[in-house]
C-alpha cells in the first residue's frame, strides 16, 4: 500500500475517484468502495468539498 510505503505521506491529497479508476483500469464504484474501506480503517480522511487526504495517523 502506498500509504505504508511512504509514497503518500500524511496530509497528501488523493487523486479523484475518476483519476484512480482510469489509472488502475477499474470502475469508479470499485474505487469508491476501496476508498470507503480506507476511511473506515482510518487511513484516509474526507474533507467536504475539498477531497480526500491521507490521515495524519497513517
Amino acid at each position: 500500500m502506498r500509504i505504508h510505503e511512504g509514497d503518500l505521506p500524511a496530509g497528501a491529497r488523493l487523486p479523484s475517484e475518476t483519476e484512480l479508476a482510469e489509472a488502475y483500469g477499474v470502475a469508479r464504484g470499485t474505487v469508491r468502495r476501496a476508498v470507503r474501506e480506507l476511511e473506515t480503517a482510518g487511513y484516509v480522511q474526507a474533507r467536504q468539498g475539498v477531497g480526500r487526504f491521507v490521515s495524519p495517523r497513517s
